[in-house]
């Protein structure tokens, strides 16, 4: 139990501390920017947004299924009931790889403006 505590607490830290260098260079889409999207640059710059987005989206997932794992393999290891956390990492996981899909999906599309844009 304190090797998972020990190990637990470790993650958490360490999320903590990676948490601002991608907070720093996040870059978020607003409804202004939209609005405002006329020339192929502006939709290109919503573009990379929303993928810079998406690969936030898609690491967070791996940290999720990383930690369920760990959790499986925990719990059989030590005899503990860890069904409600990885199930719980599980979910988290999967939402954050739809969330990363319909990112990449929304770069696309305006990829697919600047070019109507740039005619």
């Amino acid at each position: 139990m304190n090797r998972l505590v020990v190990m637990l607490g470790a993650g958490i830290a360490a999320l903590a501390l990676s948490g601002g260098a991608w907070a720093a260079s996040h870059e978020v889409v607003t409804a202004a920017q939209i609005e405002a999207a006329k020339t192929p640059a502006d939709h290109e710059s919503i573009a990379a947004a929303y993928e810079q987005e998406a690969a936030r989206l898609e690491s967070k997932a791996a940290e999720h299924g990383a930690m369920a794992d760990a959790y499986t393999n925990a719990g059989s290891k030590k005899g503990m009931n860890t069904a409600a956390m990885h199930a719980h990492c599980a979910k988290l996981a999967k939402q954050y790889g739809e969330a990363a899909k319909e990112n990449r999906a929304l770069a696309a599309e305006h990829r697919k403006m600047a070019q109507a844009a740039a005619h």
